[in-house]
């Protein structure tokens, strides 16, 4: 007898520790975070395209020889400014000054001889005009007035390619600016394909970016935009100067041009920068920044349904602080959204909502 009432109650031991267990559970299960949300609302949205972008001056030009050669004598140095035409660096070359002077006397030869022959043409010309020589007489000055003329002009442009080579070895700025990129030293061999040194017209720096299409109708040439330079912790009025009317093969973007007054010349070469392009503004849904979160390069919002948070991507538009547009086939006007409380957030958590934030 004594042994059935022990083993009863150890029975009721064993129910009342599983239903302790069973009430555990159901309170870890009804467990909730709470939340801060706010509806998906339409809002007023200045459309605002950002981009980085690499400036460059307005006009660049490297200089190099037709030939190559030996550098015999510098004249500048970098950060000199220069006017077009003037000399910078003189160099030598044996076999470029050579054909140039030969050029230049089979030039004067053929030259000569041209003068000579068409001289000699226009005279029996006269003279078998008016029957006092005959056909045979008159064709063959005719002839050699042609050969001659043929070997001159042949002569010529030798002399004329061969004299714009020879005229490199004095190299000039081929453009006003400022000079750069001059490394060699005097003595130096250069190649024919080998840069000398850049000229830089930097009062006006350049940039392309490329601009979305469905914004392409609210921007135009003379468009004022924003111009951020890190580097130097300034920030510079642009304007478009351009807009490419056919769109990129890969990207599908339109390439604008964005130009820059560089009066202070505090911006160089290859300065990474951002562009703020104005584009009007649309009424769009929108919510607080804070709401979107990004995951593996992708932008999520957490819209609340029947006490549980689902995970919604979405594609994000303008920015104006405090709020960003987005968009998404799963959103809709009045969508309740996580706005505090997204931190540790997960897909179908229950959540409890507040609209006060304490």
């Amino acid at each position: 007898m004594k042994k059935a009432k022990y083993l009863v109650f150890i029975l009721l031991l064993i129910l009342a520790a599983g239903c302790g267990k069973k009430k555990e559970t159901k309170q870890v299960e009804e467990k909730v975070k709470y939340v801060v949300t706010k509806p998906l609302e339409y809002r007023e949205m200045n459309q605002v395209f950002r981009s980085d972008a690499v400036l460059e001056p307005q006009a660049k030009v490297d200089h190099k020889t037709e030939k190559g050669g030996t550098i015999q004598k510098i004249l500048k140095k970098n950060g000199d400014k220069v006017n077009k035409g003037d000399l910078v660096m003189i160099l030598t070359d044996g076999p470029t000054e050579s054909a140039y002077f030969t050029a230049k006397a089979d030039y004067a030869s053929t030259k000569s001889a041209m003068e000579i022959a068409k001289n000699n043409y226009e005279k029996f010309k006269k003279l078998y005009d008016r029957q006092l020589v005959s056909y045979l007489e008159y064709v063959n000055y005719e002839n050699n007035y042609i050969n001659a003329k043929g070997a001159f002009e042949t002569a010529q442009a030798k002399y004329e390619s061969a004299k714009k080579d020879y005229e490199k070895l004095r190299r000039k700025a081929d453009i006003s600016g400022v000079v750069g990129n001059l490394f060699g030293k005097v003595g130096n061999k250069v190649e024919a394909s080998d840069t000398l040194f850049t000229v830089i017209d930097d009062s006006k720096m350049e940039t392309y970016v490329g601009f979305p299409a469905e914004w392409l109708n609210q921007i135009k040439v003379g468009q004022e935009v924003e111009v951020e330079i890190p580097d130097i912790n300034k920030n510079y009025k642009g304007k478009i100067v351009e807009i490419n009317p056919i769109a990129q093969a890969d990207t599908k973007k339109f390439m604008i041009k964005v130009a820059v007054d560089n009066k202070d010349n505090a911006i160089k070469d290859g300065m990474y920068s951002y562009l703020v392009v104005p584009a009007g503004k649309t009424n769009a849904l929108a919510i607080d920044d804070e709401a979107v979160f990004v995951r593996n390069l992708l932008s999520y919002v957490y819209k609340v349904e029947d006490g549980v948070a689902k995970r919604i991507e979405v594609k994000q538009g303008a920015t104006n602080l405090p709020y960003t547009q987005i968009s998404s086939p799963k959103l809709k006007e009045g969508d309740r959204i996580v706005v505090k409380g997204v931190f540790g957030l997960e897909e179908g958590e229950k959540v409890k909502e507040n609209t006060v934030i304490k």
